[in-house]
């Protein structure tokens, strides 16, 4: 099973120490961020995950984007939203140096994406379009996304397009599915779209979605198991519950896997794959970002994540 992570990470900045940063920061260039990425990618690697990413950690899901877009001013909609340049490749090409120089260049990252439909729901719309279902506005936001998403796909293993709001029912899937294939049509690497919440009555129309992998959360939302029973897809599997801030046990996390393993029998995706090579369709990860955790207990939960993963193939491989 690749280990990987959802997005975000605990912001953990550092202020200007030397001369130097001083005076970069008195030039208004000194970049606090800088350390915060560093800090992510270097516990994300040391945790053992495959994937990483960049921590996210320049705002909130939505402001990276709403900063970056024509037609914005804060998270409000004042024009037409069109793409600019590049949102997240700076950080992106700035992660993947840390990469190579601390694991050689063996592990990947994840490029991420908020989706066109969280964006819509989460701004207040005060010209140019009618409100924040207005489809137009959508894809508009999708047509955008699409060119930040080719401007990245050459330094990712993956992408991933958050969309939370979908499992609250507020926004027509259709119109999401179309929103959706638009950013998808001819990327080069696999393409997530994660949901968390509750995804039981919306599975069957997103197992529909124009997407490789769909990422879920399991682990603080245990009804959505029951959807690995018809899942189309390779799965995105949330075994580390982001709203708590107490750290799993390694066998919690290994007994959640093996009721996912159980369930995943039944489907008849795999009615004639062996228990291992099921495990090939797996991606695990925590349930949601990271970010409003506290940053060592961030890390001791990808660490739990990362050894009960393993211990639970290496305890299948020994059944075999």
């Amino acid at each position: 099973m690749i280990k990987t992570v959802v997005g975000s990470y605990p912001v953990v900045t550092k202020e200007p120490e030397n001369i130097w940063e001083k005076l970069l920061d008195i030039l208004g260039i000194y970049d606090r961020y800088r350390y915060a990425i560093e800090r992510a990618v270097k516990d994300q690697l040391d945790a053992g995950v495959d994937i990483v990413s960049d921590g996210q950690v320049r705002g909130d899901m939505v402001e990276i984007f709403v900063k970056g877009l024509y037609g914005f001013e804060d998270k409000r909609v004042v024009g037409r939203v069109e793409f600019l340049e590049p949102i997240t490749l700076k950080d992106i090409k700035f992660a993947r140096e840390i990469i190579d120089r601390q694991a050689r260049g063996k592990k990947g990252i994840k490029g991420i994406i908020t989706g066109p439909c969280t964006i819509a729901a989460s701004v207040k719309v005060e010209n140019y379009y009618c409100d924040n279902r207005d489809e137009t506005l959508i894809y508009d936001l999708a047509n955008a996304l699409k060119r930040e998403v080719e401007s990245i796909q050459d330094y990712v293993s993956v992408i991933q397009i958050d969309e939370p709001i979908l499992s609250t029912g507020l926004y027509d899937l259709d119109t999401a599915r179309r929103a959706i294939k638009r950013i998808c049509e001819n990327i080069k690497v696999p393409v997530v779209l994660h949901v968390c919440g509750d995804v039981s009555d919306i599975f069957q129309e997103l197992n529909t979605f124009n997407v490789d992998v769909l990422d879920h959360e399991f682990a603080s939302t245990r009804k959505n198991l029951d959807i690995l029973e018809e899942i189309s897809k390779k799965i995105g599997f949330g075994c580390i519950n982001t709203k708590i801030k107490s750290v799993e046990s390694v066998d919690d996390v290994k007994d959640l896997l093996k009721e996912a393993l159980e369930i995943l029998r039944n489907n008849p995706l795999f009615s004639d794959v062996k228990d291992e090579e099921m495990l090939k369709y797996i991606m695990i990860d925590p349930d949601c970002g990271m970010r409003p955790l506290p940053v060592d207990v961030a890390y001791k939960k990808l660490k739990v994540m990362v050894n009960a993963s393993e211990e639970f193939e290496r305890e299948l491989r020994e059944r075999l």
